[in-house]
This record gives structure tokens, C-alpha cells and sequence, in this order.
């Protein structure tokens, strides 16, 4: 019995179909150069009905691009960039790019070592997540190589790109007041970074954009509010989070309302303080930067910022599509609202906290 075979759809055989030369087929599917929009739905349309693959070596040939994106985020285990990882990769695959995602653990020498390997292996653009506010010179170079580069999360001013965040600011200073009113004379931030509370009050060191802009929420609006504040570092892991909390509230001026920076820390911190005896908000007040599906289903249901992380990662590759197809937006910063979602988890101290 003779063996059928299935015969490939090459680019003449769609730009036959359509009706145009094989270039305008070949700029149609490619997104580059000018073409009639009419003609470009012709092709599209042809393309479709005849099932064609584009090849994607010659494609880039032709073109001059790889049609792929190189996405570095800094832990891909944190909910938030998994979801901003989806958005990006959503966005990509309606484009018909590839996504290149490359995790750093927050190491600057494997942040450094991704972008060297993209670049070999010719990405159109990045998306870059940093690990440090002071070393940038990798991104510097990328941009000098002419490569679109868009930084999530996290913005590093020095450098002439695009950032899309979110308003860590606002959501903090919520907080901070909710905390307030409840009658909390001060409110600890448990942040998962590396250095000390001191240098990054005394800016002996900048710290990454997102843990500055909430630090300084948390320090503007404790001094309005006329109440102290805390930071507390380290929680750089569930291990750590649990040493820090324990730490914390072995002290003899235990917090009374504790601020987790994204869902993980908080959930740590939920678990710790129940196995030491401590009730939420009884004993302690608790809320969360970041939002998850499991403070709905908890008692109390916990306080939290919803940061618009799916959204903050469509809005990137958006951005840096429109930058590869030289239409970019003439802003090159990009703020995306928190929604505050207000639920059990915060409520009066058991006792007067110092200065109330």
C-alpha cells in the first residue's frame, strides 16, 4: 500500500492564493515592513485556509528578526511574576513570538549571564525583571546593541527604557492608614531582600525600585500618621520567614501589625504566628502587598493589595512589541493601579501599642 504524503504549504503557494508576490506575502506574515491592510488580510486569510506554518530560520532571514522575546524575572516560584510571565506569554504567542524565560534566584551574575546568551541567540527585545538597583550596565549594553528593552516591576531611572509597575505607593500608604485607624502605633514591613533596614534607611545601599517606593510609603505615612515604623529583612525564603517572624515577635516590643510583602511571606508569617498561639487580628494584625487566592478562604479572610500582575505582564510585551514595530507610546513609564481589598485581618491591638 503506497504511503500518503502530506505536502508542506510553502510561502508562494499562500501568496498565490492571496494574490500578491511572494514579498508581500513574506512582510504580511512577518509584521515588517509596509503593506496595504488590505492586502495584509488577503494574505492572513489565504495563510489560514491553507494551514501554513511559517519557517520560522527563514523568517528571521528575511526579516531581520528572531520573532522571540527573552524574559528574565527573578523568582518564577513567587506568584506575581508567574502571573506577569502568563500575561507576557499570552500577549507573545497573539504576535506569533516566542517566549525565553530565564529565572535569576535575584543573582546579578545569572542576570548578567541570561542577557549575554539572548543576545547571542538574538532576541528581539527583553523583559527584564532586575535584580539590583546599582549594577545595570548589562541593560546599557543591550540598549546599545539596539535591543527594546522593557523593565517589569522593578525601574531603574538611569536608564532610557521603558517600566511597567504598579502602585506600590498608594497601596502601602492604604494600609499604613487602615493600621492607624485600628489604633496600631507602629507597623513592620517584611520585606524579602538581603540588606538591613539600617543601610537601606540610610540609602548606604539602593535597594530595587519596588522595595523603595514601599518604604518610603510605609516611612511617609507612619511620620503623617505620627506612629513608628519597622522593616524587616531577610525573608528571602520560607525557612528565613519563619526565622524572622520568630525573631520579631520574641522581642520585647513584639509588632502588633506586620505587612508582608508579596502572598508567600504572608502565608509564612500566617503559620508561624498561629503555631506560637497568636490569633489574627487579636493579637496581631496582618496584611498582604500582593493578593491570593487562599486569604478568601482563610478565617480571618486577610487584607490585601491586588497587584495587577497578569496585566502588568501584557502590558510589557505590548510595550515592547510596539517599540519593535517603531510605534511605541510616547510615555516610556507605565503605573498600573492596585485594587485594595479590605477583609478581617486587621483590628485593634490587645493592648495600647507604645505612644497611643
Amino acid at each position: 500500500m503506497a504511503r500518503s504524503r502530506v505536502t508542506r504549504v510553502t510561502l508562494m503557494d499562500v501568496a498565490q492564493a492571496a494574490g500578491v508576490s511572494r514579498s508581500t506575502a513574506a512582510r504580511s506574515l512577518g509584521g515588517y515592513g509596509k503593506v496595504d491592510p488590505a492586502l495584509r488580510t488577503r494574505v492572513l486569510a489565504a495563510a489560514k485556509e491553507l494551514g501554513y506554518r511559517a519557517n520560522t530560520l527563514a523568517r528571521s532571514v528575511s526579516s531581520g528578526r528572531s520573532h522571540t522575546i527573552g524574559v528574565v524575572v527573578s523568582d518564577i516560584e513567587n506568584p506575581h511574576f508567574a502571573r506577569a510571565v502568563r500575561g507576557i506569554s499570552d500577549v507573545a504567542r497573539r504576535h506569533e513570538f516566542d517566549v525565553v524565560l530565564v529565572n535569576t534566584d535575584e543573582k546579578l551574575e545569572l542576570e548578567r549571564e541570561a542577557l549575554s546568551t539572548m543576545l547571542d541567540k538574538r532576541v528581539d527585545g527583553l523583559i527584564v525583571a532586575p535584580s539590583t538597583g546599582t549594577a545595570f550596565e548589562h541593560l546599557q549594553d543591550a540598549l546599545d546593541m539596539n535591543r527594546a528593552v522593557v523593565l517589569l516591576d522593578r525601574n531603574l531611572p538611569e536608564l532610557h527604557c521603558d517600566w511597567v509597575g504598579a502602585d506600590d505607593y498608594s497601596a502601602v500608604r492604604q494600609i499604613v492608614d487602615w493600621m492607624a485607624d485600628a489604633g496600631h502605633g507602629e507597623v513592620c514591613l517584611v520585606a524579602a531582600t538581603n540588606r538591613t533596614a539600617e543601610d537601606i534607611e540610610q540609602h548606604v545601599v539602593e535597594p530595587i525600585s519596588s522595595i523603595a517606593e514601599r518604604v518610603r510609603a510605609l516611612r511617609d505615612t507612619a511620620r503623617a500618621r505620627d506612629i513608628g515604623y519597622r522593616i524587616l529583612t531577610g525573608a528571602m525564603s520560607q525557612r528565613r520567614t519563619r526565622h524572622v517572624i520568630r525573631e520579631a515577635m520574641a522581642a520585647p516590643t513584639a509588632p502588633t501589625a506586620l505587612i508582608g510583602s508579596y502572598s508567600e511571606i504572608v502565608l509564612t508569617a500566617v503559620d508561624e504566628l498561629r503555631s506560637s498561639g497568636r490569633r489574627i487580628p487579636e493579637d496581631v494584625s496582618v496584611a498582604s502587598l500582593d493578593d491570593a487566592r487562599w486569604m478568601t478562604i482563610t478565617s480571618p479572610g486577610i487584607t490585601a493589595a491586588r497587584r495587577p500582575s497578569y496585566d502588568m505582564g501584557c502590558r510589557a510585551a505590548e510595550v515592547l512589541l510596539s517599540r519593535l514595530a517603531s510605534d511605541g507610546p510616547a510615555t516610556r513609564t507605565h503605573v498600573l493601579p492596585v485594587e485594595m481589598v479590605s477583609r478581617q485581618s486587621i483590628g485593634a491591638p490587645r493592648t495600647p501599642a507604645p505612644g497611643v
